[in-house]
């Protein structure tokens, strides 16, 4: 089980690729892209319900 630490600097890392991703936008790349970080982020979100952790907690 993931705790918050590891929560955070998953979503830290997901922040930052969502940066890149939105500087990458050439050829499609960004949707594929999109697509496969989005599904991160829904286990970021899981991992944060799991845990009872809420965003007013950060």
């Amino acid at each position: 089980m993931a705790n918050k630490a590891d929560i955070d600097a998953a979503q830290k890392a997901i922040d930052a690729a969502n940066n890149a991703i939105n500087k990458l936008d050439l050829c499609g790349l960004y949707d594929c892209a999109w697509q496969s970080n989005n599904g991160y982020q829904r286990i970021i979100d899981y991992n944060k319900e799991q845990l009872g952790v809420t965003d007013d907690e950060q």
